[in-house]
């Protein structure tokens, strides 16, 4: 430690500066500085002059150390020089980084009782990537969710319940508005943190309360590389990131973390743009650290699965058993069977139980349940159907998208190229995705079209979408959710006179049912509209989406009927069928036809387009 104090003398005089390790060898600090391992424990990006995405000062130990790797480990060494049990009780992952280079003593960190009480509690031998599916319903989660469970080790091992769940999320104050939400999280206006809860907290936030599939993907870190990560974890606490929606996200944060127990992978250099959660965990499995995922379904698919094996009137007596006390004891219930009657019991006890995730136990509900188990424990064991694993989110197409169409209306070719940032569209393949499901960011067309004169020719903005986001959720005597829709941005009228390029906002909510093998929907709403063309410039009419769509992982069609009422300045109306043929995960011809017939006249339009998703 002495000849270590010596070499601190030299670090505030001199850079590159030199360590003396264990053996008595000068260590270059700045080659240190540059090693692969300090920039992932400083949250430094590859690349030169590049600065920390951590935004909280109490992280570093020098003023400028966010983006001066060296000048940051001069003012760590130095601290460890003048409190070395303090600095290694507080950065423990730095104190073991430097400790394996000779440069510190082996036995501090033993010392941090505080620490060591949490490892001792923790004792983690397994580290779990879990993917949670999109969940429209909040726009939090939208595009998914990711999170690390940390498996314990001996005993406790045998039962996931007992994991604890690592998290990275925006701190939102309770109450916070969706819309300004969205807002705030794409300008960056929420500090990120950190946390740990137990692991059954998540189990029922996804899979009870908000119905969402979960796939985990044991990860190859081996024992070391686990301790690096859990002390690093121990460093973050309370450390604050600037949270920003669509790229320093949750999943991109857990993709830095992993850097640190594996700081020659770059998981994270890709995502300049976007980080989709599904992208991060495509990334982690390209790097070889993923295993194949376990499948967790959520309560609606297996109460599905229960359903399936009923017909009408079983089903309705299972309803009356959720609800009624009597329905055990009547007439209709004992003339089945007692393998139907411990099936339908099972069902209805599972279908109390969905219907009661959102509200408060009562204790009726809870009597009906019991006795709904009394029934089911009455009669032989038997194993439950398990829902079947579906395509894993992983195999289904990438979220970014380039396209290029060809098509004519009203006699006049043209072509367009467009680009979507992400994410998802009805017509896409569906394997992977949630059933019903439209997410579209930061969609953009650019459109060349022949003029009506020769030499007329332009080229200009067809339509830029922000968002534009669909839920189909069809409904029936056990399920009600809602349908709906909202979308919003610039979209030019190409088949009126002016050509106007229009700004609009526009937003409905309806119902939706399983019919011919695919989904049937109607949407109302109304329509927002600012036209400068026009004599009345801001107009909002009435308006309602109706059609049928039937989604497959190679084929997709869907016919829709659209109308709107804009009073004095009349009514738009549009019938168009459109198809999609996913050549690969990768490619899809897609093509359409459409009639319109607006103020201004009718006209009909085909489009081929080509489809690029990366």
């Amino acid at each position: 430690m002495t000849r270590l104090l010596a070499a601190m003398m030299g670090f505030v005089f001199c850079v590159p500066a030199f360590a003396v390790d264990a053996a008595g060898q000068d260590v270059e600090v700045s080659a240190l500085a540059q090693s692969n391992s300090w920039r992932a424990l400083l949250h430094i990006p590859r690349g030169e002059n590049k600065h920390s995405y951590i935004d909280d000062p109490r992280f570093f130990l020098a003023k400028d150390g966010p983006s001066n790797r060296t000048a940051e480990l001069v003012a760590t060494l130095a601290a460890f020089a003048q409190d070395p049990q303090s600095t290694a009780c507080r950065f423990p992952a730095r104190y073991q980084w430097l400790q394996q280079r000779g440069v510190l003593p082996p036995t501090l960190l033993a010392r941090c009782a505080e620490y060591q009480q949490w490892r001792t509690q923790t004792d983690i031998n397994r580290v779990v990537l879990v993917l949670a599916a999109s969940y429209l319903n909040s726009p939090s989660s939208m595009y998914g969710h990711t999170f690390l469970r940390l498996d314990p080790a001996g005993e406790r091992s045998e039962s996931a319940f007992l994991s604890y769940a690592l998290n990275f999320a925006a701190n939102i104050p309770t109450g916070e508005n969706g819309l300004l939400y969205a807002y705030r999280g794409i300008v960056g206006g929420y500090p990120g943190l950190f946390s740990m809860q137990p692991y059954y907290e998540k189990i029922q936030e996804y899979s009870r309360l908000e119905n969402r599939d979960m796939w985990a993907y044991s990860l190859r870190l081996s024992a070391e590389q686990i301790d690096t990560l859990l002390a690093h974890t121990w460093e973050l606490r309370e450390i604050n990131f600037d949270y920003y929606y669509f790229d320093e996200n949750c999943s991109f944060r857990l993709l830095e973390l992993l850097e640190v127990a594996l700081p020659d992978v770059d998981l994270t250099s890709r995502f300049t743009r976007a980080a989709m959660p599904i992208d991060t965990v495509r990334e982690v499995i390209d790097a070889g650290l993923a295993e194949e995922p376990e499948y967790r379904a959520s309560k609606r698919i297996e109460l599905e699965l229960l359903l399936a094996d009923f017909n009408g009137e079983q089903r309705e007596l299972i309803k009356a058993l959720a609800r009624s006390d009597d329905a055990l004891a009547s007439a209709e219930f004992a003339r089945y069977s007692g393998r139907e009657r411990q099936a339908m019991a099972m069902t209805a006890y599972r279908y109390l139980r969905y219907s009661d995730n959102r509200a408060q136990r009562s204790s009726a509900g809870a009597a009906r349940s019991l006795a709904l188990l009394r029934e089911v424990q009455g009669h032989d064991r038997v194993e439950w159907p398990q829902a079947p694993s579906p395509a894993k989110p992983d195999q289904g197409h990438p979220t970014s998208l380039f396209a290029l169409n060809v098509g004519s209306r009203d006699d006049r070719q043209y072509s367009t190229a467009e680009w979507r940032i992400s994410y998802h569209d009805a017509l896409d393949s569906a394997a992977g995705y949630p059933a019903g499901a439209s997410l579209s960011m930061g969609r953009v067309e650019v459109r060349w079209q022949e003029g009506r004169d020769a030499g007329d020719d332009n080229i200009q903005l067809q339509r830029f979408d922000p968002v534009a986001i669909r839920s189909l959720a069809p409904r029936n005597g056990f399920f009600s959710p809602l349908s709906w829709q909202v979308d919003a941005g610039l979209e030019r009228l190409d088949d009126a006179p002016e050509q106007s390029l229009v700004s609009r906002i526009s937003g409905g909510a309806g119902y939706s049912a399983d019919v011919l093998g695919g989904v049937a929907y109607v949407l109302p709403g109304l329509r927002l509209e600012y036209n400068g063309d026009a004599k009345q410039h801001l107009r909002l009419a009435p308006h309602v989406a109706l059609g049928q769509l039937w989604q497959g992982a190679v084929l997709a069609t869907e016919l829709s009927f659209r109308y709107s009422d804009f009073g004095g300045d009349g009514e738009r109306r549009s019938v168009s069928v459109s198809s999609n043929w996913a050549l690969s995960s990768a490619y899809a011809l897609r093509g359409s036809v459409a009639y319109r017939h607006q103020p201004w006249g009718e006209s009909t339009g085909i489009e081929l387009q080509w489809r690029y998703y990366f």
